[in-house]
């Protein structure tokens, strides 16, 4: 197994996605001429950066350098001032990369951020144009005086945002999608391109990438995006049929820096893998994330651990079983919500995607499954998931006496994972 002990193996630069050179995709297609401005997208209510890792992908796959895509990372769930912190964010953008102006992107409750920070003109002047994804209506378009270039990207069937034109910004409405699909889909890129670079990209498609893939990520607390140092980050490659490792011992282990990154590292493409997250806090929850294969460069392999008390997110999981005889599952759909009547969601054959745990005002992306403490399947709720949007908490009991496959199944999509402990830490099955 090829082992890499934290960053030791991989050369640095100082930017925010921290891919080296010599990691970079070698398929890469030409850069190009337009992309003259990096893009700082920035994220919605309990999200985090790797919201935007369709939009990474399909930049990247039309030509933009991965070092000109960034994340902005806020806590939504905190009183932080994001006003300040994403100019801060924007500044150190325009010195890293020596460009005059950014373009900005803003997701749900991130459009009010971005609205908010572009009301100031000199923090205005900083960017060339704005896109507004699933966000609330405005009055109009961004900036002092409706000055900022600014598309309005929403849709009809999107039940979380209050949404719809916005006067005197280019409109786009696209039917069918959800509120989160909006943020992710190859329509939404295409509106964003052309708004950018007035023709469209040339594909709307990601490209594959092989036998290789640079990845790289962050450890940080769910909800919040307090980044962890020197959690430590284990890969193991699996068989996709079963879900269990296929080695003794990790392909790949990193321990993350004062940013709570780690890699970046060429793992096999296509390959499904168990990405570890231990934090260095040994009170602290072990979170396993079962991952879908990568195909493509991605920077934005995001690994959530558990806050601790009293903030609101370890508040909410701080009832998660913790016992040696049951595991405890999380399944992640990150680029569309779980709608009842569209989407088909089963783990274990037991359908969650039902009316009442799929709802389209309720736009479900986060399902945790565990037992109660009977030891039955009862497929009710558990815990306080059900009073918040996008989140589920669902009664379904995985003995862990054996060891056992559980697959997960979205569209036809589907992710083996295994019956861990709930001791030795959380199960999260991620479908891309």
């Amino acid at each position: 197994m090829l082992l890499t002990i934290g960053l030791l193996a991989c050369s640095h630069t100082e930017q925010l996605d921290d891919i080296s050179a010599e990691k970079a995709p070698t398929s890469s297609p030409v850069e190009c001429d337009t992309c003259i401005y990096p893009v700082v997208m920035v994220h919605g209510f309990l999200a985090s950066g790797d919201t935007w890792t369709k939009f990474h992908q399909l930049f990247t796959s039309n030509g933009y350098n991965w070092r000109n895509l960034y994340a902005f990372d806020w806590n939504s769930l905190g009183n932080s001032n994001n006003t300040q912190l994403l100019d801060q964010f924007i500044d150190k953008v325009l010195a890293e990369t020596g460009a005059t102006q950014v373009r900005l992107m803003g997701h749900s409750a991130g459009g009010g951020v971005c609205y908010t920070y572009l009301s100031d003109a000199t923090r205005a002047a900083k960017v060339d144009g704005y896109v507004h994804i699933g966000a609330s209506v405005q009055s109009g378009p961004a900036g002092p005086g409706g000055t900022e270039p600014t598309l309005n990207l929403w849709s009809p069937d999107d039940e979380i945002a209050n949404n719809g034109d916005i006067n005197g910004a280019t409109n786009v409405m696209l039917s069918g999608q959800d509120h989160y699909q909006i943020a992710t889909s190859p329509e939404s890129f295409e509106a964003i391109w052309t708004f950018f670079h007035t023709n469209p990209p040339n594909t709307l498609a990601i490209t594959p990438q092989g036998p290789l893939v640079c990845i790289a990520g962050k450890v940080l607390y769910f909800g919040e995006n307090t980044p962890l140092e020197n959690a430590k980050v284990e890969l193991w490659e699996l068989n996709p049929s079963t879900g269990a490792r296929v080695g003794s011992s990790p392909d790949f282990t990193f321990f993350t820096d004062a940013q709570g990154k780690y890699g970046p590292e060429n793992i096999k493409a296509n390959t499904t893998f168990e990405f570890v997250a231990t934090p260095p806090n040994t009170n602290q929850r072990v979170i396993h994330y079962f991952r879908e294969g990568i195909t493509h460069l991605n920077s934005l392999v995001y690994l959530r651990t558990i806050p601790p008390p009293p903030s609101l997110a370890g508040i909410l999981l701080a009832g998660l079983p913790n016992t040696d005889n049951q595991c405890v599952v999380n399944v992640f759909s990150a680029s569309q919500g779980v709608i009842n009547g569209r989407d088909t969601l089963t783990a274990s054959g037991s359908v969650l995607s039902t009316a009442q745990y799929a709802p389209p005002s309720k736009t479900a992306i986060t399902y945790f499954l565990y037992d109660d403490g009977d030891g039955v399947t009862e497929l009710s709720p558990v815990g306080l998931f059900g009073t918040f949007p996008f989140l589920n908490g669902v009664d379904m009991f995985f003995p862990t006496t054996n060891t056992l496959t559980i697959p997960l199944v979205l569209n036809g999509r589907t992710l083996n994972v295994r019956n861990i402990k709930s001791s030795d830490g959380v199960v999260v099955g991620v479908f891309d």
